[in-house]
């Protein structure tokens, strides 16, 4: 790293000879103000993107929130204004740029190498775009030395400042990124998966920036002298142990966290990752502060996003988990057909969950202190009635019912506690997730929950939460397409709640929801029966929701029966393209897709969905991923 002042280290071993270390440590043949330059430049030019992209977000809350107020009581001819392409290069910025995969159509369908490896997805054409220019921007900035310097061993010495500032220059966003409680998240409403993405491109750029920099080091440490003096060096000094130290730990994090082994061994990589990324810090941290170099001040910030984050975390965990009156939470964990556990946490406290949420389960007796992310299937507070309810039911049940006068036992018999009265009614939440039997914790959870008896069992288990993925504001769309397979209904049975509540109330502009779930067998069904019955009761359901299932492999075809035309079922893949083609002409206003599932079952609805952009009617997509 940069030095802020020359320092030149002399050692002699057992001869009178010195040895002056002139390009290997201090600033000899660094260029500081050139590094001060970049630095500002990559600075300005991250905030500038930041802000363009608030920008946009702000032209789209806007826009979002005026045909929302405007559509409240509109009917279907009042919000053609809406369901129709004003603007033919946005239509187009959706098509090509914004909602385009890398290339024809996968993105989230992860590469296989074989049935047990796969590498990884692929990310969407913005995306790209974003990496590459930040990428060659990191290797001009290297590469933007002095050549004309006549000294080859001050040209490497400034490769070596150049590098090392980049490096730790490039640690703040990566820790940031890699938070759940990201500012940026709800600030730019761009999903936490969007920021794990750039959080492994950074990653791979500061390991590559580290290894630079530490081979310009050693290549003018062995010049100076040799290989034995530049090892004594390592070994005896603090400040290139450090170094060492910082560089090892993030070499190892470079060579574990590609998907292969990420995905095969996700536990302990968790693991892994978190110690090592531990020990980098603590490197380049002891690194920086031996010689008062001034990146110090970039590693005291990391430091504080760090510490922030994790009390922020271990404050949400408290706060929801636990209550000093009610106790903490319980979970129930119910084993169900198709290989999957309802999962449910009965919270001591009321919160107000809102759709398209998801939470971090931590279940200790399953996977110690890890947490998983899960999207949230169903939340509902108790049903208990409060003591003023109890009281005031009783007070007009006495009103309407003709009965002597009671006497003075009988109401001394029936009277109420009044301190229950001025207390506040209790009513607690429970959350429940839909958990998928895949690996490791999912697996193990599964089957403990299968070989307990009637398949059920009580568990210590807490949620970290939850986080909101910030999606459009879908009760400003007239029509909404909700695309779901297999587990993925969780992601979207809360918003179809929220949606026909709030449309058959006239609190949103929608008229009509289409809930599309793709599954393999009848057996999934039973994963949200209970919910989708809820669902169906609601009032104007009928007028506001179309239900459409999807079976792929029916065990028999007498299990292929559709109740209603509002609730239908089909055999066979779901086909979104034949969908979209079936909606769209009787849509009314504007159009959300929204889709969550696997990854082949995502592209093919991005697919279909841009290739009905730029044809008259406005659609928007929006996607739910945890690409990992």
């Amino acid at each position: 790293m940069a030095a802020s002042q020359p320092h030149i280290a002399a050692r002699g071993y057992g001869t009178n000879t010195t040895y002056i270390y002139e390009y290997s440590r201090g600033l000899g043949g660094v260029d500081v103000p050139r590094d001060v330059i970049i630095t500002r430049i990559i600075y300005s030019s991250v905030v500038i993107l930041a802000f363009g992209v608030f920008c946009g977000r702000i032209a789209q809350i806007s826009h979002a929130f005026l045909r929302l107020t405007s559509s409240f009581t509109a009917n279907r001819r009042q919000q053609t204004f809406w369901s129709q392409e004003r603007s033919t290069w946005w239509a187009n910025t959706k098509k090509y740029l914004l909602y385009a995969p890398l290339g024809r159509k996968r993105h989230n369908r992860e590469i296989q190498l074989s049935s047990a490896i796969g590498i990884g997805t692929l990310p969407s054409r913005f995306q790209t775009i974003l990496v590459t220019l930040y990428f060659a921007s990191q290797v001009v900035y290297c590469l933007f030395l002095d050549y004309a310097v006549n000294e080859k061993a001050a040209l490497i010495a400034e490769l070596r400042g150049r590098s090392g500032t980049l490096a730790v220059l490039n640690m703040v966003p990566l820790f940031l990124l890699a938070a759940r409680n990201n500012p940026l998240i709800s600030i730019l409403r761009i999903s936490f998966d969007t920021y794990n993405l750039l959080h492994r491109w950074l990653g791979r750029i500061v390991v590559i920036e580290s290894l630079v920099h530490t081979a310009a080091w050693a290549v003018n440490a062995c010049a100076e002298q040799d290989v034995t003096d530049m090892l004594a060096r390592l070994r005896d000094t603090p400040f290139f142990s450090w170094g060492l130290l910082g560089t090892v730990a993030m070499l190892f994090l470079g060579l574990h966290s590609p998907s292969p082994i990420r995905h095969a061994f996700y536990e302990t990589f968790l693991h892994l990752h978190q110690l090592a990324a531990l020990l980098a810090f603590l490197g380049v941290y002891a690194h920086l502060n031996l010689d008062s170099l001034p990146q110090r001040s970039w590693a005291h910030v990391i430091a504080v996003i760090w510490l922030v984050e994790r009390s922020l975390r271990l404050f949400r965990l408290v706060y929801l988990n636990f209550s000093p009156k009610h106790g903490s939470t319980n979970m129930t964990v119910q084993a169900l057909s198709g290989e999957a556990c309802r999962v449910t946490f009965h919270l001591p406290k009321r919160v107000d969950i809102k759709p398209g949420c998801h939470v971090y389960a931590y279940i200790p007796s399953v996977s110690w202190w890890m947490s998983h992310p899960f999207s949230i299937a169903w939340s509902e507070s108790s049903s208990k009635s409060s003591p003023s309810t109890a009281m005031a039911k009783h007070i007009q049940d006495t009103k309407t019912k003709s009965s002597p006068p009671i006497s003075p036992s009988t109401l001394e018999k029936q009277s109420f506690d009044l301190d229950a009265y001025l207390e506040p009614a209790h009513n607690p939440t429970q959350v429940s997730l839909i958990i998928g039997a895949q690996q490791g914790m999912t697996r193990r959870l599964y089957n403990m929950a299968n070989a307990s008896p009637l398949k059920t069992l009580q568990l210590p288990g807490y949620i970290e939460g939850p986080y909101g993925s910030h999606p459009a504001n879908a009760a400003s769309y007239g029509t909404a397409v909700l695309f779901s397979a297999g587990a993925g209904i969780t992601h979207h049975l809360q918003y179809t709640r929220d949606l026909v509540l709030r449309a058959s109330t006239s609190c949103a502009a929608t008229r009509r929801v289409y809930l599309i779930w793709s599954v393999r067998s009848t057996d999934h069904l039973a994963w949200v029966s209970q919910w989708m019955d809820e669902i169906l009761r609601l009032p104007q359901r009928r007028e506001i929701l179309v239900v459409k299932l999807f079976v792929s492999k029916p065990r028999r075809a007498a299990d292929i029966v559709s109740p209603s035309s509002t609730v239908q079922m089909h055999s066979g893949r779901c086909r979104p393209d034949v969908v979209l083609d079936e909606i769209l002409p009787v849509r009314v206003g504007a159009t959300l897709v929204s889709v969550c599932g696997p990854g082949a079952f995502a592209d093919e609805v991005r697919a279909a969905t841009r290739d009905r952009i730029g044809k008259g009617a406005v659609v928007d997509f929006v996607e739910e991923a945890f690409t990992w």
